[in-house]
Formats: structure tokens, C-alpha cells, sequence
């Protein structure tokens, strides 16, 4: 397993190395090829098990037997860097392995058809490299996260309207709000519509009964203006569905788009409707236009590259913080055409992670990344085995994940307390769970931890118990997170003839389960992944499948030793923590490429690497304070600019 510095954060090798490597004096020499250089160095240490016939690791380089089809895999060669950087390939057992010279041949070549290019950040994909890299979404729906904070910023409430709408789907980095996933069907137009009918006559009855303060105040927010001297039905009704409009639509209404809303009210009130019904029904027109529903981001009179106006990323900086919609400071900014400046973007991003409304980006960012929203859900804990475990205290496991990574947002914390912190968030039944003393009732609040084992994500209830199965853990469920949540490594799914290991985790024959993986671990076909998996979730099996401590399994005490196919030896989750932060770099990298992808809704291209890169830096520079990280994002191009052809 690769704990090193990534293949994009370690391209650049010295030049000296290179000409070492290639045995010449000059630059242009130094220069290997394909055909004459790294294919020789693949046959002799890597063809006899990265083949057509073989492929372990669902890596097949026999494939790419010419320079031609080899420039066209860049994420095989960007795998193939890391394994080599890392010396996890050719595995120690290896009857073969390359020698130095050969491995940072194979890196220099890797480099210079694959690095980031110089000037590359200042790029984006266009029509002759989207065919090559993954394409631009141009446009695409709220999720129905998004929707439901939207909602909620516009009427002032809470009424979770977009419950009853369908599952978003995920894709570029593993997020819901990927537009290439967010589709629209019949369905979910006949919900969009029953939504708005509902919020709306929650909010704005025909007749006003008993209602809480929260919602008359919601109520007057809306109405502001209403009928009376000075001030006719049709233009109270005209402010009132212009300013809802304004901030649905993100930006300001034009007098067409107003008339057709009106329309709506004009209609209603020809068949004699009451004045707050006909506005009802313009504003039900608003919360089901493609201009609420949609980030729609208009084409451009030109072809090509163009910076995106205040208005628009206005749009995307609320749906990244906030996962809503731009509040009446970020749209008083637009109009002025001054959120695209350098540092008054800096300072609404700082003003933003400040909001409670930043709360959206631990709601939907961090759950979908730490995969914690469905804990106890698919894989659900054994009833009769572990009785304490049930629907509320699946919440508040989810609960402490969001507060925890909320927490490291508002306060500006070092994003490394992720990996390792002396807090957390927790109720009393959660405390009960990590036998946290004098925390009483259902608030939750922030705990100071005793030591070291529970600190930090790998502590965390919602992710052990993710990782568990009904009646036991899984060190490979555990391990393969570790590897692909934090470090971002890709692990290959199992390949049908790797068996399957037992559902229980008590002895029947006399093994361990330890033993019974071991067993399992030889085999040909699995022990590539495996070695890589295992070890790392070894050292999380103090914790039992719903998260508990234990130093003892069925009368015999927890083995949580293991070793990394780099030779690196560590037990239990203190010392895992100590290699991960020891190589901090692989997990900063991957979250920022994480980040990046959220907040770009889609999945990322040769061109954004490098502003992962530079992100890396940021944080290196500045404490791993997520600011950076958030500011940097927001700066960065792909973030500002965007490509069109019409």
C-alpha cells in the first residue's frame, strides 16, 4: 500500500536522476521512449502477471504494446506510478524486480507524457480534449439536498419538501450532485410538482389558523406586500413574486420572465380565486421553473473559453458551501460585479464557512465521502447479538460524523484532526457506546476523548459500523476504506472465483476468523488486494461491528497487529494513525481531488490535477486549514471559467 507522496504530488524528478537513468549527458537524450525503454523494463518485471491471461490487479499492460495505445491509458500509467514510487509492485515475493535505474526510468517517462504540463492550470477541458478526458457538465439539476436547503433558505423553514422526491444517483467522484447522474424523469416532474403544491400550502394557507412563530415569520417573509392603501392586489402580488423569483433563481428576474409568472396570478384571479391562493400558484410556477431547478449557466454570443459571470458563481460558490442558494450578500455582490475579485471571493468564502448554513457541506460532502449516510442501514447489525443497536442510535452515529467535520470547517481547524483528534461530538447513547462518562440526554455536544483510539474518523461508530457485516467485523470492508475514503487508492473488485468467507465470526473448526482470512488471503487470485486490505483493517479490530471497544474475542485477545507491503509494522489504531499522518500527503491529496470534484459537480480531467496540486500546497503551507483548501477551490479556474460551443 502506498503511504508516500501520490503520483501527481511527485512527478517532478530531479534531473539528474533522469540522466542517470537514461546513461546520457544531455536533456533531449535523457528523454526514454516507449518502444525502447519502459516496454523492456514492464516485460522483464511485470507482463508475467499483468497480462491478457492474468491480469491481477485488473491491470492488463500486455495490452499496450505500442507507444500509440500506451498514451492512451493515462490512469493506468498514473496507478502504475504510484505502485512504483511506493515499491508496493512487484510485490517483496516477486521472483523479479527492477532495479532503481529501471524504476525511475519508467517514473521519467511517466512524467513527461502524463505530468501536469506547465500552464495547465490555467486551462480547461475543451471539444478536442473531452474526447481524450472526461467531459464538461454545462449545466445540471439541484440535488435533492440541494432542493431541500433551497427551499428551506427561500420560505425561511425547514419542511423538508424534498423528501418525497427519488434517489439521486452518484458518479465523477462519488458525489450525488454529479450532473452527469442527476437526471430528470416524468416521476420527477409529477414530485417537483407535488412538492411545491405542498410547502407552499403549508406556508400559505387559504385561511391563517394556529401557527408556530417560525412559521408566521416564514409566512410575512414571503408576503411582504399584500393588498392594501396605496397598493393594489396586482402590484403587491408583482413585488412578492419578483423577490421570491430573485433569489430562486439566482439572479435577477427580467420583466418577460416576471410578466409570465404574473400570468399564473392573473388567471387565478379571473376565476375568482382569493389574492393568497393566485400568488400561491405564481409561486408554485417559480419552484417548478428549469430556472430554480436547474444551475443553468447561459451559453456565451462565442465559442470557447469565458470566465463565468458574478451571477453564476455566486450560484456555484452557495450550492459548494452551502449546498443551497446564494444569500442576498452574495447577490448584492453580483450585481456589482465584484465577486469575481481575488479577495472579495477570499472573504465570502470565510464569511460563508462562519453561516450555519455551512452546515450543508459536512450534510452532504462528508457524508457521501466518508460513506457513513447509510451506517446500520444495508448491512444492518444482528438484532440478537447487538440489542443496544437501533434506528436512533444509527442517527446519532451519522450525527457525530456531521458535527465533527462541521466543527473542523467553522473553527478552522487543521483538516488532519480528521485522522486524529482529542474530541468529538456525542448524545448520551453514544456516549454509552464508547463508555464516554457524565454525558446525559439527547443534545449532542463536544467530548473530550481520553486517548488516542477513538479520536478522528477511524473511531467512529458510523464508519465501523459501515464496515461491519450483520454479525461480525471485516477487516477487508475496513481496510479497502481506509484505502480508497482516505488515500484514495483503487481496489479492484474481487474476482468470482475468490470464494467467500464465513458470515460469523465465532469459531466452528477451531480457527479465528483472523486465521480463516489468512487461509483465504493465499490464494493467487486474492492476495494482491488483499495484502494491501487486511493489514489496515487489522489494526481497527478493537472495535467491534457497531463500534464498541473490546480487547477480546471470544475469549481470546484481539490481535490488531499488521504489516504493509512496504515492510511498515504497526498495531492497533493509534500506530495506524501514526503511518497515515507520517505520510499526510497521499490523504491531503486525495481530499482535495475529493473537494474539488464536489464542488465542480462532475468528475475531474488531466486539467484539474494540478489544482489538486496546488491545493496540496496551500494546505501544507497553512496549518492543513480547510479555508485554504475551500478558498483555493473557489479561485481555481475550472471553478471560474467554463468552455461552450454552440
Amino acid at each position: 500500500m502506498s503511504y508516500v507522496r501520490t503520483f501527481r504530488s511527485r512527478l517532478t524528478l530531479p534531473l539528474l536522476a533522469v540522466l542517470v537513468c537514461a546513461g546520457a549527458a544531455g536533456a533531449e537524450e535523457a528523454s526514454p521512449s516507449y518502444d525502447g525503454d519502459v516496454r523492456p523494463v514492464l516485460a522483464e518485471n511485470c507482463l508475467s502477471c499483468h497480462n491478457a491471461q492474468k491480469h491481477k490487479g485488473d491491470l492488463n499492460l500486455e495490452q499496450l504494446g505500442s507507444a500509440d495505445k500506451a498514451m492512451g491509458a493515462p490512469e493506468v500509467w498514473h496507478d502504475v506510478a504510484d505502485r512504483l514510487a511506493s515499491r508496493d509492485m512487484p510485490p517483496k515475493r516477486a521472483k523479479q524486480h527492477p532495479t532503481e535505474e529501471q524504476r525511475q526510468l519508467v517514473l521519467a517517462w511517466i512524467e513527461k507524457h502524463f505530468g501536469k504540463g506547465e500552464g495547465s492550470c490555467g486551462k480547461i477541458a475543451t471539444d478536442q480534449t473531452q474526447k481524450f478526458y472526461h467531459g464538461y457538465v454545462m449545466s445540471r439539476r439541484l440535488s435533492r439536498a440541494e432542493y431541500n436547503n433551497s427551499v428551506r433558505d427561500l420560505i425561511g423553514i425547514d419542511l423538508r419538501a424534498g423528501d418525497s422526491l427519488p434517489a439521486d444517483g452518484s458518479g465523477g467522484e462519488g458525489f450525488d450532485n454529479d450532473g452527469n447522474a442527476l437526471f430528470l424523469s416524468a416521476i420527477s416532474v409529477e414530485k417537483y410538482l407535488q412538492a411545491a403544491d405542498g410547502v407552499l400550502r403549508e406556508v400559505l394557507p387559504d385561511e391563517d389558523g394556529s401557527a408556530s412563530a417560525e412559521m408566521e415569520s416564514a409566512r410575512k417573509r414571503i408576503l411582504f406586500a399584500e393588498p392594501g392603501p396605496g397598493l393594489g392586489p396586482r402590484e403587491a402580488a408583482r413585488r412578492v413574486i419578483g423577490s421570491f423569483a430573485r433569489r430562486a433563481f439566482r439572479r435577477p428576474v427580467r420583466d418577460a420572465e416576471l410578466d409570465r409568472l404574473l400570468s399564473f396570478f392573473d388567471r387565478s384571479q379571473q376565476r375568482g380565486d382569493a389574492c393568497r391562493a393566485s400568488v400561491r400558484l405564481a409561486l408554485k410556477a417559480v419552484l417548478i421553473s428549469p430556472n430554480f431547478l436547474f444551475l443553468i449557466e447561459p451559453q456565451p454570443e462565442q465559442d470557447g473559453v469565458y470566465r463565468l459571470g458574478d451571477y453564476q458563481i455566486a450560484s456555484r460558490l452557495a450550492c459548494f458551501l452551502w449546498a443551497s442558494i446564494p444569500d442576498e450578500e452574495l447577490l448584492d455582490l453580483a450585481e456589482q460585479d465584484a465577486l469575481h475579485e481575488p479577495e472579495v471571493l477570499r472573504a465570502q468564502v470565510r464569511r460563508m464557512i462562519q453561516d450555519p448554513r455551512s452546515r450543508g457541506l459536512a450534510e452532504t460532502f462528508a457524508v457521501e465521502w466518508l460513506g457513513v449516510g447509510e451506517a446500520g442501514g444495508v448491512s444492518r447489525p444482528d438484532p440478537g447479538r447487538f440489542p443496544m443497536f437501533d434506528d436512533a442510535l444509527a442517527a446519532d452515529m451519522r450525527r457525530e460524523a456531521v458535527l465533527f467535520f462541521d466543527s473542523i470547517v467553522r473553527d478552522d481547524h487543521s483538516l488532519l484532526e480528521l485522522l486524529d483528534a482529542d474530541y468529538t461530538f456525542a448524545n448520551e447513547r453514544l456516549a454509552k457506546l464508547y463508555g464516554i462518562p457524565d454525558v446525559a440526554g439527547d443534545e449532542f455536544r463536544r467530548v473530550k476523548l481520553a486517548d488516542r483510539v477513538r479520536g478522528g474518523v477511524l473511531g467512529m461508530a458510523a464508519v465501523l459500523t459501515g464496515t461491519s457485516y450483520p454479525l461480525r467485523t471485516s477487516p477487508v470492508l475496513r481496510g479497502k476504506w481506509v484505502l480508497e475514503t482516505l488515500l484514495g487508492e483503487k481496489v479492484p473488485p474481487p474476482p468470482p472465483t475468490a470464494g467467500k468467507l464465513p458470515p460469523d465470526d465465532r469459531q466452528a473448526d477451531g480457527l479465528s476468523f483472523r486465521q480463516r482470512l489468512e487461509q483465504h488471503r493465499r490464494l493467487p487470485q486474492c492476495a494482491s488486494c488483499h495484502s494491501r486490505m487486511d493489514p489496515l483493517g487489522f489494526g481497527l479490530e478493537n472495535f467491534d461491528p457497531i463500534g464498541r471497544w473490546r480487547i477480546e474475542q471470544n475469549g481470546e485477545p484481539i490481535d490488531c497487529s499488521g504489516e504493509l507491503p512496504n515492510g511498515e509494522k504497526f498495531s492497533g489504531p493509534r500506530e495506524l494513525k501514526d503511518i497515515i499522518l507520517r505520510h499526510r500527503d497521499q490523504f491531503l491529496h486525495n481530499l482535495s481531488r475529493k473537494m474539488l470534484g464536489y464542488a465542480l459537480g462532475r468528475g475531474l480531467n488531466r486539467f484539474d490535477d494540478c489544482v489538486v496540486e496546488d491545493c496540496v500546497k496551500a494546505l501544507e503551507a497553512n496549518d492543513c486549514k480547510p479555508s485554504m483548501l475551500l478558498e483555493q477551490i473557489a479561485l481555481s479556474t475550472p471553478f471560474q471559467y467554463r468552455y461552450a460551443k454552440k
